[in-house]
């Protein structure tokens, strides 16, 4: 059988000659589909979902071309749902009190044993979903009042 023809992950491991490259692409896919994981929660719960998915795309740009292909089109309706989000006090009150209470799972997840899949690994995951999420708030908020800002001097011109 010929070197890298087994198909997979035993395959994509076979053709990889630089180690240091591979731990980047491994590091990159699981940050990546944690964050993605969190956005498509977040498309049905409170928060700015598409912006965690465009943030998930940027993650997966470093390493894939066919995040690169689609992650301008991603950032342009992401900032256009940012500041939809933003302009709604409950939706952005919501998103904050989720993100909080991720982050509070998280610490839960990684130092008591009283949930189902608590450890390190899940707690991480829980708590950079919710520091994903109050970031991406704090991004929508920005980018409203710098909008808010701009329409203003416009106004007074």
């Amino acid at each position: 059988m010929a070197r890298g023809s087994t198909g997979g992950v035993l395959g994509m491991l076979a053709d990889v000659k630089d180690p240091v490259r591979l731990l980047r692409r491994i590091a990159v896919t699981v940050v990546g589909t944690v964050i993605l994981a969190v956005g498509v929660v977040l498309l049905v719960a409170p928060g700015p979902g598409l912006v965690v998915v465009a943030l998930a795309l940027a993650v997966f740009a470093i390493e894939y071309e066919w995040a690169r292909r689609n992650l301008a089109a991603v950032q342009e309706r992401a900032r256009s749902a940012a500041l939809k989000a933003a302009a709604s006090r409950v939706a952005t009150a919501s998103a904050v009190l989720f993100g909080i209470g991720a982050i509070g799972l998280g610490v839960v997840l990684i130092f008591t044993d009283l949930l189902p899949l608590s450890g390190v690994g899940t707690g991480v995951g829980a708590a950079v979903g919710g520091l994903t999420v109050l970031l991406t708030v704090a991004y929508g908020v920005r980018e409203m009042r710098n909008a808010k800002q701009a329409e203003e001097s416009e106004d007074a011109e």
